[in-house]
C-alpha cells in the first residue's frame, strides 16, 4: 500500500476533491474529511509516512545502538563502565512523557521526531549487543585469532558483528513498532508534523472535530487510520516473531525446529 500509493488511488491526499464530510461511495472509497479531501488516499499515504518513521528509528536506533554496544563490550574498561552508566539513565527515564516535552520544545517536524525517538530507543539495542560481544570475544577462535595478529576492526567485522545481527534483527523490528505507537501518539497529541498526512494526524483531525461521537462521520473518517494502524503493528509483531524463531539458534533448538 506505501509502496503503490501513488497507483491504488485517485486524488491526491492534500486536495479538496469533494464536498465536506461525504459517506463512502463510488467517487471516494471511504469518504471525505472535514475538508473534503479523500480518506482513502490519506490512508495510503500515511502509510509511507508511518513505516517512514518506524523504519528508520529502528534501524537508525538499532544498528547504531548495536554499533555502540559491540565496540564498548570490546573495548573494555572505562569505555563500557561510562557506556553501561548511560544506558541506564536513558533506560531509567520516562520515555513519553519526556517525548512530549522535547517535541513541544523543538516544534513540529518529522526529522525532530525521529531524532528524539532514535534517542531514547538506542538503549536497549547497545546493552544486548553489549552483552553478546562480552560472552563472543572468550570464544576460543576469537582468541586464537587475536593471538595470530588479527586486528581489531577485522575480529568485529568478521565474527562479533555478523553473530550479533541476527539479534539486532529481531530488535529492529521491534523498535519499528514502537516507533510507529510513539509518533502516532504524538501526532494524536497534536505534536505531529500537521503537514504530513500520517494516521495520527487523521486521528488527531477526527477526534478534533466537536460533532464525530453524535454523527456517523466516525464510521469512515475514525475507524479506518485506527484499523490500519492496528493491522501494521500486528504484522510486524508476527514478522518479529518468526524472526526470531528463524535467527535464534537457541529457541530453535529449545523448540526442537
Amino acid at each position: 500500500m506505501a509502496v503503490f500509493a501513488p497507483v491504488i488511488t485517485i486524488y491526491p491526499p492534500q486536495k479538496i476533491t469533494g464536498n465536506s464530510l461525504e459517506p463512502p461511495g463510488p467517487e471516494h472509497i471511504l469518504g471525505t474529511d472535514e475538508l473534503g479531501m479523500d480518506i482513502w488516499s490519506q490512508i495510503c499515504y500515511g502509510a509511507r509516512m508511518s513505516l517512514t518513521i518506524g523504519l528508520a528509528v529502528a534501524f537508525a536506533a538499532g544498528f547504531g545502538g548495536g554499533a555502540v554496544g559491540i565496540l564498548a563490550g570490546y573495548i573494555g574498561g572505562n569505555v563500557d563502565e561510562a557506556l553501561m552508566r548511560v544506558i541506564d539513565i536513558t533506560m531509567a527515564l520516562p520515555s513519553f512523557p519526556l517525548l512530549i516535552v522535547i517535541s513541544a520544545f523543538l516544534g513540529p517536524s518529522i526529522l525532530n521526531v525521529i531524532l528524539i525517538l532514535v534517542l531514547f530507543s538506542w538503549a536497549k539495542p547497545a546493552r544486548i549487543a553489549r552483552s553478546q560481544t562480552l560472552a563472543l570475544k572468550k570464544n576460543d577462535y576469537i582468541t586464537a585469532a587475536r593471538n595470530y595478529g588479527a586486528k581489531p576492526f577485522y575480529l568485529l567485522w568478521r565474527h562479533i558483528f555478523p553473530e550479533v545481527m541476527p539479534v539486532l534483527l529481531v530488535l529492529v523490528i521491534g523498535i519499528s513498532s514502537h516507533a510507529i505507537i510513539a509518533e502516532t501518539g504524538l501526532a494524536f497529541l497534536g505534536l505531529g508534523d500537521p503537514t504530513s498526512k500520517s494516521w495520527g494526524m487523521m486521528l488527531n483531525h477526527a477526534t478534533g472535530f466537536r460533532s464525530i461521537y453524535f454523527t456517523p462521520y466516525w464510521q469512515w473518517w475514525l475507524l479506518p487510520p485506527l484499523f490500519m494502524l492496528i493491522f501494521l503493528l500486528l504484522c510486524l509483531a508476527f514478522i518479529s516473531r518468526d524472526m526470531e524463531r528463524i535467527l535464534d539458534p537457541k529457541l530453535k533448538i529449545k523448540k526442537g525446529f
